[in-house]
């Protein structure tokens, strides 16, 4: 989960998904993305988040980078989509 509205840790949240990503243990394992806070006037649109943490070069998982709200209408804007995705990706493993 990434906050949304921090510019500021997008760098560090990267070194971080880079360090998971490098662990033989989760090899090819499905990553999802949440693009946090998307409410806010703030929060970085989702598409640059994916530039910014260069998800572009993986290339041995499937991956996305889902837009969401955990707080918004209390329907949790994004999430069920982002678990939908989780769901049919790991269970095509």
């Amino acid at each position: 989960v990434i906050d949304s509205s921090d510019k500021r840790r997008l760098e560090e949240s990267g070194s971080e998904l880079r360090e998971l990503l490098a662990e033989d243990k989760l090899g090819g394992v499905p990553l999802l993305i949440f693009a946090n806070k998307q409410d806010l006037l703030q929060a970085v649109p989702a598409d640059e988040i994916s530039d910014s943490l260069n998800l572009s070069v993986i290339k041995d998982r499937v991956w996305t980078i889902q837009a969401c709200s955990a707080t918004k209408s209390d329907t949790g804007e994004g999430l069920h989509e982002g678990l939908e995705w989780l769901v049919q990706n790991v269970t095509a493993k």
